[in-house]
């Protein structure tokens, strides 16, 4: 696509995915079987024609880094197509850590200039999706606006999460409210924007002399009231997967039929050759192997029980097993007679013959119940947990940690 350029905010911490992102960039956690978030965004924007791509890093970035390598997997390397790694950096007044978005954006705006670009898009790198950005690129020039922001209804008890947005008849911005507490409507903003490029440096500029440093909080509230911001309405799936429920939430809309959520039809492309998964045989399945609504990623081994559940590359599941409604990551080993229930295991855990994990009462976890409390167990990446454990739900197995046999963990419990 001519004349527009993407900027791809990839620097989250991910807090809220808890022991899942303390050695990764949210945008970097797997996601379905052979994916990692960010793929989601970069698939779209390859679909859509978007040839010019910064990808702003900051937290973690060596996974992410690792994982996009030269953009090749998504055909954006070359002469007229590239995807470029855009980290802080020192060296000029201007330049320090970035302090929120807006001011991620105004550090890279020498991206954007050499770019020609006329117009930026500004999209998350954590969100599951998929978005043909030409369709709001048109929109925006019919419309002849200054800045267009993509939009979708929310249930109004999720709606003090978001940015929300009142429009009037021809679809015009006449109000922005970021994270209220009393939301005013359910039209809620999906952290993509497409700006002219001279209105976006003029207003990153003026927010960041200021001390103001992100779009929702610092410039959206101020540019609804001086330029022509419209609201552009998607209706598919749509994800933010940035709490455990709702990372655990989009993976079972995988396996559940009519979903949204197809990522055959949606067409991801990822770098297979990253943890070589590329090179690994097919997954295979013993004659024994019982298997209802799953997923598989190469070189998978099953001997047990698989019941809507997404497993990784290499993942193998021991005779009689059993795993259900839960995300199992690359490289997991699930021993005989062992029973995985509710929950997310990262990647290279050992689970012991004879453990259960997800069973007991649902108790919130005790040390941080906002981050889980959704009756799932996380068990970190390289973590133990040995034979005949039992460990319940809402409980944090720390990575690298390792629980002795015959050990119980009780609901709501954190192990380090």
């Amino acid at each position: 696509m001519q004349n527009v350029c993407a900027l791809i905010l990839a620097g989250g911490q991910g807090t809220r995915l808890s022991i899942l992102a303390e050695h990764r960039a949210k945008p970097a956690v797997p996601f379905g079987g052979i994916y990692r978030i960010v793929d989601f965004t970069l698939s779209n924007l390859m679909h859509s024609g978007i040839a010019h791509v910064g990808i702003l890093t900051q937290y973690r970035p060596f996974a992410l880094m690792s994982h996009v390598d030269n953009g090749a997997d998504w055909d954006l390397n070359g002469i007229y197509r590239r995807a470029r790694i855009l980290p802080p950096f020192t060296g000029d007044v201007d330049n320090d850590w970035y302090k929120g978005t807006a001011d991620a954006v105004y550090q890279n705006l020498d991206f954007v200039r050499k770019s020609a670009a006329r117009e930026v898009l500004i999209v998350s790198g954590d969100h599951i999706y998929r978005m043909d950005f030409r369709e709001m690129v048109q929109f925006h020039r019919e419309r002849d606006a200054e800045v267009t922001v993509a939009t979708l209804e929310v249930p109004l008890e999720e709606a003090s999460r978001f940015g929300i947005l009142a429009t009037n008849a021809e679809g015009r911005v006449t109000s922005f409210v970021e994270k209220p507490q009393n939301p005013p409507s359910t039209q809620a903003s999906m952290g993509i924007y497409l700006f002219g490029r001279d209105l976006l440096e003029q207003r990153t500029k003026e927010a960041v002399k200021s001390g103001g440093y992100d779009f929702g909080k610092n410039i959206f509230p101020g540019l609804v009231e001086r330029n022509r911001v419209y609201a552009y309405p998607f209706r598919g799936y749509w994800r933010d997967v940035g709490t455990l429920e709702s990372y655990w939430q989009a993976h079972m809309d995988i396996v559940e039929p009519g979903s949204g959520l197809d990522l055959r039809s949606w067409r991801v492309r990822t770098n297979l050759r990253y943890a070589n998964v590329a090179a690994r045989p097919p997954a295979r399945f013993a004659d024994e192997a019982r298997i209802e609504a799953s997923l598989f990623g190469r070189g998978a081994l099953i001997e047990g029980q698989v019941q809507r559940s997404i497993l990784g590359p290499g993942v193998h599941v021991a005779k009689g097993a059993l795993v259900r409604d839960s995300i199992v990551l690359h490289d997991v080993r699930v021993g005989a007679g062992s029973r995985i229930e509710r929950s997310i295991v990262d990647k290279w855990a050992t689970i012991g013959a004879g453990s259960q994990i997800g069973c007991g009462e649902a108790l919130p976890n005790v040390e941080t119940p906002e981050l889980l409390s959704c009756n799932l167990s996380v068990i970190g990446e390289y973590a133990t947990v040995a034979e005949r454990c039992r460990i319940g739900t809402n409980v944090f197995v720390y990575p690298s940690t390792s629980v002795p046999a015959d050990e119980t963990i009780a609901s709501g419990a954190t192990w380090r």
